[in-house]
């Protein structure tokens, strides 16, 4: 099996003309002619994220982010000579590791829009976006904004922060992995009484809870680690001829204070 097959496998589950103009998805590092070791599967592609696919023995690693938006004008080892693009393509290079990423075309999946139900037990009813674009309307199941902070907290495993009000009921709510941006605009046009997401400007979230729309932030990260599983899966599925594996990951950010505590 080839490097340009795995890559095909997944436009397969994830066509490529669904990922935004601008986005750099399929293969961007190495070479599609390659036979394929193993297959390590993750959120972001970082020097050290290569470095453990390549120690389990894969020689592609497939993840949601992509190596780079723009492609890096300087590669070297280090950040501080090149940019975290540049030293990814280095280690990439280095070690063998050809990169793929799956990211808008992954977000604006059926399967994509699927995890939070799986997740949450909450039922999708449509898109954000209709017909066909980013983010799930879930069927919020009678709790309050709080209830419902509560809930996707601990099933992403995170402290959410809630902008709102917290007894406010959440009839109809609205999810966006990764960064809500303007879709806030459409959960409120779609009649969501609450949005949750991975981040949002401050005065996009106020302008939301202004609007009567809650807004529930989960860490743009832990929005998305659930991605690493499903791309190992679409990928496993396909075929058998090779290993695949999910790399371990955890949120790049942490709570160090008693969130009680602060503004006291």
């Amino acid at each position: 099996m080839l490097v340009s097959d795995i890559e095909a496998m997944l436009f397969s589950a994830f066509p490529r003309d669904l990922a935004e103009p601008w986005d750099r998805v399929g293969l961007s590092v190495g070479d599609p002619s390659a036979e394929v070791t193993g297959v390590a599967c993750a959120l972001d592609p970082l020097p050290d994220t290569v470095a453990r696919a390549a120690a389990q023995g894969c020689n592609v690693l497939v993840t949601h982010h992509p190596a780079f938006l723009e492609a890096p004008g300087t590669v070297t080892p280090s950040v501080a000579t090149s940019s975290l693009g540049g030293s990814l393509v280095w280690e990439a290079a280095r070690l063998g590791v050809s990169l793929i990423a799956m990211h808008t075309n992954l977000d604006r999946s059926a399967a994509a829009l699927a995890v939070p139900t799986r997740l949450t037990n909450l039922h999708v009813v449509g898109r954000l976006e209709e017909p066909d674009g980013f983010g799930a309307v879930l069927d919020g199941d009678g709790l309050t904004a709080a209830a419902l902070a509560e809930r996707f907290g601990e099933a992403y495993g995170c402290p959410p922060t809630l902008y709102g009000d917290p007894d406010a009921p959440c009839a109809r709510v609205g999810f966006c992995s990764g960064s809500l941006g303007d879709l806030w605009e459409a959960a409120v046009a779609q009649g969501c009484q609450a949005v949750v997401t991975g981040e949002l400007g401050y005065h996009r979230a106020l302008a939301a809870v202004e609007a009567g729309c809650a807004v529930i932030l989960l860490g743009h990260d832990v929005s998305e680690l659930p991605y690493a599983r499903l791309l190992a899966a679409s990928v496993a599925e396909r075929q058998d001829s090779v290993p695949v594996v999910t790399l371990a990951e955890q949120a790049h950010w942490r709570i160090c204070l008693d969130p009680r505590s602060i503004g006291r």
